[in-house]
C-alpha cells in the first residue's frame, strides 16, 4: 500500500548577493561592478579548456581563427550570447556591432543586467 501525502507548503527561493572579490585590489564587491567583473572573467575564459570550470562557463574563439568573416560574426554573436546568459544575473545580450582593423576583429555590444544596462567592448581575433 502506498502512502496518501498532501504536501502544501510553499517553497520559496531566497535570490543569493553575487558578491565576489575585485581582480584589482582583493576587495569584496557586489552590484554592478560584480557583474562587469563576471563578464570580463567569462569572455576571457576558452570554454572547455580549463577542468576547474564547469562545461557551461566560458566562450568558444579559438576555433573561429581562419573561417568565412560573416559566419564568424553570426557565430559570435550566438556564442557571447550564449555564455552570458548562463548568469542569473544577465537577462539579454544586444546591439552588437563589429569592427575591423588588420587582423583584429572587435565587438561591442550591450548586456541587460538586474542592475542596468551595459556596454561592453572586447577583442576576438
Amino acid at each position: 500500500m502506498i502512502p496518501k501525502t498532501t504536501i502544501n507548503e510553499r517553497i520559496e527561493f531566497e535570490v543569493q548577493p553575487s558578491k565576489t572579490y575585485a581582480l584589482e585590489d582583493g576587495r569584496i564587491i557586489d552590484g554592478r561592478a560584480a557583474v562587469a567583473q563576471a563578464i570580463f572573467c567569462i569572455l576571457q575564459t576558452e570554454r572547455f579548456e580549463w577542468p576547474i570550470y564547469s562545461w557551461d562557463y566560458g566562450t568558444e574563439f579559438n576555433d573561429l581563427y581562419g573561417k568565412d568573416p560573416d559566419w564568424v560574426r553570426l557565430e559570435i554573436e550566438r556564442r557571447i550570447t550564449e555564455a552570458l546568459t548562463q548568469d542569473d544575473r544577465i537577462s539579454e545580450v544586444t546591439d552588437f556591432a563589429f569592427t575591423q582593423q588588420k587582423k583584429k576583429l572587435s565587438v561591442t555590444f550591450y548586456v541587460i543586467t538586474v542592475f542596468g544596462e551595459m556596454e561592453v567592448t572586447h577583442d576576438i581575433i
